[in-house]
């Protein structure tokens, strides 16, 4: 990525701890989780993905594009101008012929349904 030209903004990242759901899999618990700044993300407005079999869609409030080894995973949480979003679908990196073209790929959503 090109940081401070186009990848000028800071993100933050909120990790959970992974708990037993009392059904045999686990799930986020953000109760002591900790905010974490991450710099040199691009932010693009997003779009509205609907479900119309199960009626429910995710409206991507943001594509975010930041360095290739940053770390973030599935299940974090992503502040973005003070809102708090999750990642639509898993974190995606996308490799180039070199650092400036190598990025990772978030598409944060909130949920409505």
């Amino acid at each position: 990525m090109i940081v401070g030209v186009v990848a000028r903004h800071t993100i933050a990242r909120e990790r959970p701890q992974m708990v037993d759901d009392g059904r045999g899999g686990t799930e986020a618990d953000f109760t002591d989780a900790e905010s974490i700044n991450l710099p040199g993300w691009a932010l693009d407005a997003g779009n509205t993905l609907a479900d119309e079999q199960n009626r429910d869609g995710a409206l991507i409030q943001w594509t975010a594009r930041g360095p290739f080894a940053a770390d973030v995973e599935r299940h974090d949480r992503i502040i973005v101008f003070g809102d708090r979003f999750q990642i639509d679908g898993g974190v995606r990196r996308q490799p180039g012929p070199t650092a400036t073209t190598s990025h990772t790929i978030l598409l944060l959503k909130m949920w409505e349904g």
